[in-house]
């Protein structure tokens, strides 16, 4: 068996011959890019290492690297990496090898960090409902998820069932559901708190799961008024939402672009806590990836070493720190807000760039060294959902092309003459150290391929503190510009397949050639007038650049209150024909 290790909640699961499983999770049926991925392996592939676009050999560019490293001191190594593949071994265990170093880390936040906080703050688990329990809903809210593109076994689920959507735009989405709300972006916080307000003024909450006095002493100091205001919706929509939430019990989808709105992490967290105000027991979704009991501090040695950590929001702006970054399983040009930086930095000599990647992303066309990596179609590993309650042993598919992570990482380790027992520890070994309270073994996994597994950890009841004041919360006064997930593309991967797609942003009120302007600087885009709130600027995740910048490099983002960048940023519009921005 072979699983997909893209960052998707849904982890499909193919065969040998890579055809979708039929049974659960996968169905039968995968999305338009696992279709694609043995088309892509074979396309725009890295295949020999080079430094400054020279091809060399491997051990040649190890050792190069490692003279690199041992120029500087440890603090001035950045490693940067994310869910570009999903797998233990792939992310987690070569990060071994920086710590054990002393070098800087990110702290990972850049897309569910501030979310899992926020509701682990009212739970102690961001762990919610898994796909039996979805199962047995009669309906979905689906909160900030454009579910029908990027969960889409998910949305199977309630196909067919009643929907109720709340998004800051019409969304796909949206336009399928049963009902829609858009509200003002960043007021889902408001918005929840109104529910809750009416929930206890109707009795409609119970006492079950959670304080209802300490909640209604939370809820009465904002006024309702003020609320609606801050929504954008009428007291009778809000009013026919929260019947439907009391009538049907809806289970509550919670989308990552919540935590990476204005009031981010209570947002998340005070949505997840309505389900339970009304007695819904693990009645919201946001991810279960901390609930399987897998030991992921395990894997990358930081039980051992705590390293230095930087935020990813805020790595482009804080480059002039370092003199070596090293990549893998990302493509930090495109996707890092300010990324364009890093593309500055290397050009005028003051970043050392070394990236492992299986294929010529933007970030490996600009980088001083490259190593060839392998695919997850041509090497093992162990792979997990942050969806469905499988664990799967990855056997290739594909002939090995390319060095692992775990390859390169012992190679460096050697070259740097490092003996450590967390590099000396067999990779195997220490994913079944990292699994064992899963209730399965890598040799199960490798005889079966698939294993069940139950949650390590579930919610019971919910706190209702963290919650916050009326001053602690804000809103957005200019325009925002808001992502969304296109179903040809996970992030910058699948050019290969689909092409580039350039910077096009959808307005409500502007049409036309000129300028996107925030914190990070300007670039010029292409805006397109389209059935979207004025104040509402929309862009798909996969249509990023604009010529050889990407949008993400106007963003300049803050840290919301639990530690996750605020990437919904407010942005200027600036027409062609004027310097005078529009607003």
């Amino acid at each position: 068996m072979i699983a997909c290790t893209r960052d998707c909640y849904d982890t499909c699961v193919f065969d040998e011959n890579y055809q979708p499983v039929k049974g659960e999770p996968t169905f039968g049926f995968t999305c338009s890019r696992g279709r694609m991925d043995l088309k892509r392996n074979e396309i725009n592939r890295v295949d020999s290492a080079y430094v400054d676009g020279k091809q060399v050999g491997l051990e040649q560019a190890v050792s190069l690297i490692s003279r690199a490293l041992r120029g500087v001191r440890p603090d001035e190594i950045l490693h940067v990496e994310y869910d570009g593949n999903q797998g233990l071994l792939t992310w987690y265990y070569p990060a071994r090898l920086w710590n054990v170093i002393g070098a800087v880390s990110t702290d990972y936040s850049i897309c569910s960090l501030e979310g899992h906080e926020g509701i682990k703050a009212h739970y102690g688990t961001s762990m919610g409902a898994l796909p039996e329990d979805m199962e047995k809903f009669s309906a979905a809210a689906f909160w900030g998820s454009e579910a029908v593109f990027s969960f889409i076994h998910g949305w199977r689920i309630f196909k067919d069932k009643y929907k109720i959507t709340i998004d800051v735009r019409m969304s796909e989405t949206a336009k399928r559901s049963e009902k829609a709300y858009v509200i003002r972006p960043g007021s889902d916080a408001y918005l929840a708190i109104a529910l809750m307000k009416i929930f206890l003024e109707q009795g409609y909450a119970k006492p079950d799961l959670v304080d209802l006095e300490l909640l209604r002493k939370r809820v009465e100091k904002f006024d309702m008024d003020e609320l609606l205001s801050a929504v954008n919706l009428s007291e009778d929509e809000v009013r026919e939402l929260a019947d439907l939430y009391a009538y049907y019990r809806p289970l509550t989808v919670i989308g990552f672009a919540i935590g990476r709105s204005w009031n981010g992490g209570h947002s998340a967290g005070l949505i997840s806590l309505i389900p339970a105000v009304l007695g819904v027991k693990r009645g919201f979704y946001y991810s279960n990836s901390g609930g399987w009991g897998i030991d992921f501090q395990y894997l990358r040695g930081t039980h051992v070493f705590q390293p230095k950590t930087m935020g990813m929001g805020e790595v482009s702006y804080n480059l002039d720190k370092f003199k070596v970054l090293f990549v893998w399983n990302s493509n930090p040009v495109v996707t890092l807000p300010g990324g364009d930086r890093i593309r500055e930095a290397v050009e005028s000599g003051k970043l050392l760039l070394v990236v492992h990647d299986p294929f010529w992303s933007e970030t490996a066309k600009i980088a001083n060294v490259v190593i060839p990596g392998s695919t997850f179609l041509e090497k093992e590993d162990v792979v997990y959902s942050y969806w469905h309650p499988y664990l799967i042993y990855n056997t290739p598919v594909r002939p090995k092309r390319g060095v692992t992570e775990v390859e390169l990482m012992k190679a460096l380790s050697r070259e740097l003459g490092l003996d450590h027992p967390l590099l000396n520890e067999d990779p195997w070994d220490a994913v079944n150290v990292a699994i064992r309270k899963t209730g399965t073994t890598v040799e199960e996994l490798r005889r079966k391929g698939m294993v069940k597994i139950k949650p390590f950890i579930t919610p019971e009841k919910a706190s209702v503190d963290p919650f916050p004041s009326p001053e602690e919360l804000g809103l957005p006064r200019g325009e925002v510009l808001v992502f969304s997930a296109h179903p040809n593309y996970t992030n910058s991967q699948f050019t290969e397949i689909y092409g580039k797609r350039e910077a096009v942003i959808y307005s409500g009120k502007y049409e036309g050639e000129g300028f996107l302007e925030g914190e990070g600087g300007r670039i010029r885009v292409k805006l397109v007038r389209a059935d979207l709130p004025e104040n509402v600027l929309f862009v798909y995740k996969s249509s990023l650049l604009s010529g050889e910048r990407t949008v993400n490099s106007i963003l300049r983002p803050v840290r919301n209150k639990f530690g996750g960048p605020r990437l919904n940023g407010e942005v200027r519009v600036i027409l062609e024909d004027s310097e005078n921005p529009r607003r």
